[in-house]
């Protein structure tokens, strides 16, 4: 009986996929360990969403989740109306989201890279795409069924093989292992990679009821920064230059605020002077509606001295959780 359910799973999704000739593919809804329980994928194609889970160190893990309609995201923001994903490091703890919509991202994917379908758009598909047409091989095993590219690759070695390669338990749906040809340093090798399955249908909610109450507050948005044209000037004494600032994306809208404010500082290095020039104005201020119009600062050289580098300080908008020292301005 669970042959001929996961047989019809299989023809349901050569179906759902379109594709003219059969094509393997992993379930749209399955739980599994790519490398024997160091790596753990949640992933439902049907609801949209997926989870990672990463070990590292000796009792370190990554967490990482990406979905649609992301819980406990503030209502009407664009985290609550797009695709998100949350990245939770256990040690030292740090967590990081970016959002795809058209302002913004992410940085970091932890999910398979054909699911990033451009810099602002999201998709949560099928672990697998091959890049060759894949053929089903009539010379399977008595326990595995067996597809192969339709093109070879060779590998340092010399010997050539199918570029990719699939194996599933005979008459399902059930992955066993993949291998693909692939670069490594300067090597070209056959990858082999071995699945451990640990369920299959709708992920248990136990992955995703893990995701913090509060990671609006505690978690930095990666997109959320400066642009500067120029960043790095040079001003001779008495001298002054321009420096157009804008941001990169929206700030957020906090208790009914979106504005964010930004002073500067010079560098607090030894190495610097912090006593060489002037700027105006003293703060610029940036909200969801103007975050694109670019404003101006003027710097004045008053005292001859080395390098020197502000630092923004941020107030509001959500970049509280931004790290300064991420975009300073360089002036030599």
């Amino acid at each position: 009986m669970m042959k001929i359910f996961l047989c019809l799973i299989s023809f349901l999704l050569y179906y759902y996929k379109g594709e003219c000739a059969p094509q393997p593919f992993f379930p749209p809804q399955i739980v599994f360990s790519p490398n024997d329980g160091g790596t753990i994928f949640a992933i439902d194609e049907v609801n949209q969403r997926a989870y990672q889970s990463l070990q590292y160190g000796a009792t370190g893990e990554t967490t990482s989740y990406v979905m649609k309609h992301f819980p406990y995201a503030i209502p009407d923001s664009p985290q609550s109306k797009y695709y998100v994903q949350l990245i939770i490091n256990s040690i030292p703890f740090d967590c990081t989201y970016g959002t795809y919509w058209k302002y913004g991202g992410n940085i970091i994917n932890m999910f398979p890279s054909h699911w990033w379908v451009n810099r602002t758009s999201f998709k949560v598909d099928n672990y697998l795409e091959f890049i060759y047409e894949m053929i089903h091989s009539n010379d399977s095993s008595v326990n595995e069924d067996y597809w192969y590219a339709n093109v070879t690759c060779k590998v340092d070695s010399g010997k050539n093989y199918p570029c990719e390669e699939i194996f599933f338990e005979k008459n399902t749906q059930i992955p066993l292992r993949s291998a693909r040809i692939v670069r490594q340093g300067w090597k070209v090798v056959q990858q082999i990679t071995n699945y451990k399955i640990i369920s299959m249908g709708k992920p248990d909610e136990k992955y995703f009821h893990s995701i913090p109450s509060n990671w609006t507050s505690i978690c930095r948005d990666v997109m959320l920064g400066l642009l500067y044209y120029p960043q790095t000037i040079k001003i001779n004494l008495n001298q002054i230059a321009q420096v157009q600032v804008w941001l990169i994306t929206p700030p957020h809208r906090i208790n009914g605020n979106d504005t964010v404010t930004i002073q500067w500082k010079p560098s607090e290095s030894e190495w610097e002077c912090n006593d060489c020039f002037t700027w105006t104005p003293k703060q610029l201020s940036f909200n969801i509606d103007n975050f694109q119009e670019k404003q101006t600062l003027t710097i004045t050289r008053v005292k001859n001295g080395p390098k020197t580098t502000l630092i923004p300080i941020f107030n509001g908008g959500g970049f509280d959780l931004v790290d300064p020292v991420l975009y300073p301005i360089f002036i030599e």
